[in-house]
């Protein structure tokens, strides 16, 4: 059964879509203007506004972009889908990625059968794919557990849930959101009062700053 997703909870700028989704809000506005991803709150100026299930598909987008699928494979597989599955077609549509027996190279694939993938490109491609194909599942996981930036630093201690905080990183069980956490432990003062007042833990407090420094990081990327 194909899921339904409710445009509920959290609204993301640019520079948040990115920091979530491993790319500069630069990056980010590049793909929803070359139709790889859609900003389903707001489209226009002064900023796209996404949401949840945006930030999701541009979780996929930049998986697919470091496995070398390119830009055009993407869109040109979107626009074979979209008639029937316009929401977040990457996240509704039967699409993966896999391997073709004809090479070793990653590539979209579409199932058209029960154990049947094809390129999703060029669906009368006759080659198969070797390995059942997994995508979709991956990337919300990932968001759900702090996005990209917590993928790579390995953090343990971040959510983003559409419903808590506005859908903003925030802490595990905790109503306190990374970027608050941060700005109060940027100093030593800071620090000791989440420590002492808040019980916050050590390690919590440096996943905080440890998040948003690698979203600093993304920002500068051009």
């Amino acid at each position: 059964m194909t899921p339904v997703y409710k445009l509920e909870g959290g609204v993301y700028s640019p520079g948040m879509t990115g920091a979530l989704a491993g790319a500069s809000g630069q990056s980010v506005g590049q793909w929803a203007r070359y139709g790889l991803i859609r900003p389903t709150v707001f489209q226009g100026r002064p900023a796209n506004l996404y949401s949840y299930y945006d930030v999701a598909e541009a979780v996929v987008v930049r998986w697919l972009l470091d496995l070398s699928v390119t830009h055009h494979a993407i869109r040109k597989a979107l626009d074979g889908v979209r008639d029937e599955y316009p929401e977040w077609p990457l996240l509704h549509a039967p699409l993966g990625v896999g391997r073709l027996s004809v090479d070793d190279q990653a590539r979209l694939v579409r199932k058209v059968a029960e154990g049947t993938y094809l390129d999703a490109v060029d669906l009368s491609h006759p080659e198969q794919v070797l390995i059942k194909p997994a995508l979709l599942d991956q990337a919300r996981d990932m968001l759900a557990h702090g996005g990209w930036v917590s993928a790579v630093k390995r953090l343990e201690r971040i959510e983003v849930q559409p419903l808590k905080l506005g859908g903003a990183p925030s802490l595990v069980g905790r109503r306190w959101t990374v970027e608050h956490v941060a700005r109060l432990a940027w100093d030593d003062e800071g620090r000791e009062v989440l420590l002492s007042t808040y019980g916050l833990s050590e390690a919590e407090i440096d996943e905080s700053l440890t998040w948003m420094e690698g979203a600093r990081e993304l920002a500068l990327v051009s």
